[in-house]
């Protein structure tokens, strides 16, 4: 443990370092501004109190400043933060060290801790992290969001039961936000790896879905890379404004056109609520969507475009949002 004169010491020593850094900055600003006026150097002066009753704040370094270390599994954290390594990091003089788990990284997992509640029963729903500062965490444990069907990352829907299905951030809508929806569109965009000819969508609507949105195709390059190099437009038969949920397929053009990325613009939902209950009502805003097919339509019958598969093969999707 480092007694209260060794803290005041090293308290006194950032304050100092931190003097230190603002002279630095106060020099180098004042440099520049000479060498624009075409001025001699001026000396920047940083005066430090180190009078007690002149204290406007504090902090404790030891709580306040560290320093953190990326990415490990949990196999790789038994292995890197050993005692032994822990201690030898800690005597680098960087204060505190943390980690985060590389499950953040993807959308396809939640992070949580065993600190914690759930919203529903057998650890599932809406988890809330305890405010109380307990014991270390040295693992973070993850599980498959179960609606989130799509990735912002660009990765395919994850593996689930069949009543895996996207469904947007609940967080984002009117009952939360105090806002129209309609200020916070929520977005699916299917990307057909090439340009298919198309005419007709189906959609499979889960609880809420969208009463209403647009259909729409994008003119230019990759949107989700280059989103400025092109513009999104509405299918002639695109607008829905009084949408009913269900299996909806919807005739966009009369005759086939050409497209590869394909969006669906949400701006007002029903509000109705999921298999889970109106108990959370997070259960009850955004939207919901379990499948999409995008191709053509005729008197024969409907053709998809879409892969659909249990693997990384099937068609990518991208999303605006996911629920946690």
């Amino acid at each position: 443990m480092i007694s209260s004169s060794e803290n005041a010491l090293k308290r006194l020593l950032i304050i100092a370092a931190t003097g230190c850094a603002l002279a630095q900055g106060v020099s180098s600003a004042v440099g520049q501004s000479s060498e624009v006026q075409k001025q001699g150097p001026s000396i920047g002066t940083v005066h430090i109190d180190a009078n007690p009753h002149h204290v406007l704040n504090s902090f404790d370094p030891d709580r306040a400043l560290g320093s953190s270390l990326d990415v490990l599994s949990r196999v790789g954290i038994d292995k890197v933060h050993s005692p032994h390594i822990v201690q030898e990091s800690l005597s680098a003089g960087w204060g505190p060290i943390t980690y985060r788990n590389n499950t953040e990284l993807r959308m396809g997992a939640w992070h949580w801790t065993e600190n914690g509640t759930w919203s529903a029963a057998h650890e599932s729903g809406y988890f809330t992290g305890s405010t109380e500062l307990k014991e270390p965490t040295r693992y973070i444990l993850a599980y498959a969001l179960p609606h989130r069907g799509f990735s912002a990352s660009g990765d395919r829907p994850v593996q689930g039961p069949n009543n895996s299905h996207w469904k947007s951030h609940p967080y984002l809508t009117s009952k939360f936000t105090g806002e129209s929806d309609s200020l916070h569109p929520q977005w699916v965009v299917l990307d057909l790896a090439t340009p298919q000819p198309i005419n007709a969508i189906r959609i499979a609507w889960a609880e809420p879905y969208a009463q209403q949105y647009v259909l729409q195709y994008w003119t230019g390059e990759n949107p989700i890379k280059f989103p400025t190099k092109g513009t999104w437009v509405a299918f002639p038969a695109g607008v829905v404004t009084n949408g009913k949920g269900g299996s909806a397929t919807l005739r966009l053009t009369s005759a086939p056109m050409v497209g590869q990325f394909i969006r669906i613009w949400m701006t007002e939902s029903s509000n109705t609520c999921d298999s889970h209950g109106s108990a959370d009502p997070r259960n009850c805003v955004g939207y919901a969507i379990r499948e999409l097919y995008i191709g053509t339509a005729d008197q024969n019958g409907f053709y998809d475009s879409a892969r659909h598969t249990p693997d990384q093969d099937q068609t990518t999707t991208f999303c605006s949002s996911v629920d946690p």
